[in-house]
């Protein structure tokens, strides 16, 4: 799902306020539609993302190193969005 630039913006603004851990070991290409390995540490989605976004309801994330969000389908562990 591609989110327009509003959309966008608003994620990022709710992820600034939330304080998670950067994956540091990540040995994966890192693209919309990789399987994410079961190693990597997936936490759930703020509540606020799934009412502006409610494709990603039963989704989960990890932040990249450089501060990407990559947003991951929880039940194939594949990537559907990287936002950053």
């Amino acid at each position: 799902m591609r989110l327009g630039e509003e959309q966008r913006t608003e994620v990022r603004n709710i992820f600034r306020e939330v304080h998670v851990e950067p994956e540091r070991d990540i040995n994966f290409s890192v693209d919309v539609g990789a399987h994410v390995p079961r190693e990597v540490h997936l936490h759930r989605l703020p509540a606020r993302i799934v009412e502006i976004v409610p494709d990603y309801r039963d989704d989960q994330y990890f932040v990249l190193p450089d501060g990407r969000i990559v947003i991951v389908d929880a039940g194939s562990l594949e990537v559907v969005a990287i936002i950053g």
